[in-house]
């Protein structure tokens, strides 16, 4: 695996494959929020603040596309509880109407926004998109999942299974082949690419033998910072960051994870925390092909490098890129001046061993 030398480590429990989940790292403040109704409102304070932020990130060339079209449906919990209309996002290369309609399938790239469970849009990674669709020919789905407080944990991870068994149900239509998909996230998003793998196949388990719909075959996962253990506290992961002054404010991260987590049991879930999964879990869940995309300055930082360290033990092949003296979300600075050059190359070099990965089926 691919990475830098490791500073102080994250205390972390020793790997439990008799039990589904992993022990609750201490109890913290976390669970203590303020009212459903402050957070709402702070919540729609920092969605206002994120969409004058991402305005301005559209500013910097390459500008970010616009989608190639939309779809929407019918998410539902997988208890069959708790439905809404979710809109699909989907980037396609230009000649992709014309080649689907001579039979051809395009790999799939299933993507999940960033915004700590509680703000975000698919339009956030759409330069990561078309480089994407540029350098894969691939097509890109962002998915709209339902956000936190209104909709706190699971419902992301719901949402997420939900879409790609749409995807799966609709791929002769959407001309995509369900053997070659590929989820991407950022942030949160790419805590929902890990989760969601482990909630589809506890899903598909529960499934009669003769209920069997069309399945999506996960090849690999591209998470950018991901936040793979929640049982951590803020504190824990700040005190490990190797720059703790560059790490998220906590008037963010608290809005975060109080909006999010329902209760201290909820962030012991492997679809809270993947890195509660047990061994067994994760080598049947995931896919053979991983790659961390990891900021030195962030508090993510060390517990994404374990976990990647952790899959690749497992037999994974990890790839695990440490992108040097950057904050999270390094991609997504509001700076409408010029985009940071080390995006444009981590994104393309992202491309390149998602290429790699696809070609080695």
């Amino acid at each position: 695996m691919q990475t830098t030398p490791q500073n102080s480590r994250l205390t972390s429990p020793a790997a439990d494959t008799a039990t589904p989940f992993l022990p609750l790292r201490s109890p913290d403040a976390r669970f203590h929020p303020p009212s459903r109704w402050s957070l709402t409102a702070q919540a729609r304070i920092l969605r206002f603040l994120a969409r004058i932020g991402f305005y301005l990130h559209t500013f910097p060339k390459p500008y970010p596309p616009a989608p190639s079209f939309s779809r929407s449906f019918t998410s539902t919990a997988l208890d069959g509880s708790n439905s809404a209309t979710l809109e699909l996002a989907f980037y396609v290369p230009a000649d992709y109407h014309r080649e689907t309609q001579r039979g051809r399938r395009y790999p799939l790239v299933v993507n999940y926004h960033g915004g700590g469970f509680t703000m975000g849009r698919t339009s956030d990674d759409a330069r990561w998109a078309a480089t994407v669709v540029r350098a894969a020919s691939a097509v890109v789905v962002g998915v709209a999942y339902r956000l936190a407080p209104k909709h706190p944990f699971p419902t992301a991870v719901e949402d997420g299974v939900c879409a790609l068994l749409h995807l799966a149900a609709h791929a002769d239509s959407l001309g995509v082949d369900t053997g070659r998909i590929c989820l991407s996230g950022f942030s949160a998003g790419g805590n929902l690419a890990f989760a969601i793998p482990l909630r589809l196949q506890a899903h598909l388990r529960t499934l009669a033998p003769d209920v069997r719909p069309p399945l999506p075959c996960i090849v690999a996962i591209i998470a950018w910072y991901p936040n793979v253990d929640n049982r951590l506290t803020r504190a824990q992961r700040r005190a490990a960051s190797v720059h703790p002054s560059k790490t998220l404010p906590p008037t963010l991260t608290t809005l975060f994870d109080a909006s999010y987590f329902p209760s201290e049991e909820s962030v012991g879930s492997p679809y809270a925390s993947p890195a509660a999964a047990t061994d067994d879990v994760l080598v049947t869940a995931l896919p053979d092909h991983i790659a961390l995309y990891l900021c030195e300055w962030d508090m993510l930082l060390q517990e994404g490098r374990e976990f990647g360290e952790r899959l690749e033990g497992l037999g994974k092949r990890v790839r695990c890129e440490v992108i040097k003296e950057r904050k999270h979300a390094f991609d997504k600075s509001p700076w409408p001046f010029g985009l940071d050059w080390k995006v444009g190359a981590y994104y393309t070099q992202a491309c390149g061993w998602l290429v790699e990965a696809i070609g080695d089926l």
